[in-house]
């Protein structure tokens, strides 16, 4: 499903057919439905919130992304949640609720230490690291980018490129900043 989504994600990057995909990911989530295949529902549902995110349909996306994140639970599909809570606190961060994106984030990254699940963690780092820049904590924005960056290049994800580049450019950003920590 992780490759799936990152497919999709740099297909309408690039091409920016949103009806297509967003057509593509309900007709998935409507086969499994009548399959019975709730790991498939739960899936569909992730790809379907993301590419709703994509769009800027952010309530569609969190209900999405809320009912995948059940079905997982339910199954005791540990790595499926991960990549939910991911999904859903880059969700919330875009929406500007820092706090929400977070904790998913943060939900995230101890699920996916637990479970030895390299690409959540680093994705989860990641996302705390943005979440870190958004409320102007260079210093820690830039621990959680370099640990991300660091998993992404061991593993051989792609994500490390932009990673990388999104660390590099918080270097010259200037001197770090320290801001207090609100949980």
């Amino acid at each position: 499903m992780i490759a799936l989504t990152a497919a999709l994600t740099e297909l309408l990057r690039r091409d920016g057919p949103w009806t297509e995909a967003i057509t593509r990911q309900a007709t998935a989530l409507q086969s499994a439905r009548h399959l019975g295949d709730r790991l498939g529902q739960a899936n569909a549902l992730t790809d379907l919130g993301t590419v709703r995110r994509l769009t800027g349909d952010y309530p569609g996306a969190a209900g999405d992304l809320e009912q995948a994140l059940a079905i997982y639970r339910d199954l005791g599909d540990r790595g499926g949640e991960a990549e939910a809570l991911n999904e859903t606190g880059t969700l919330y961060r875009l929406r500007g609720e820092p706090a929400r994106a977070r904790a998913h984030h943060q939900q995230a990254l101890e699920l996916a230490r637990a479970i030895g699940a390299a690409w959540d963690e680093a994705h989860a780092l990641a996302g705390l690291g943005r979440c870190a820049i958004a409320a102007a904590d260079l210093t820690t924005a830039r621990a959680q980018l370099g640990r991300a960056a660091a998993i992404f290049r061991r593993i051989g994800a792609p994500e490390a490129t932009a990673v990388t580049a999104e660390l590099a450019a918080l270097t010259t950003a200037g001197p770090a900043t320290q801001k207090p920590r609100t949980t």
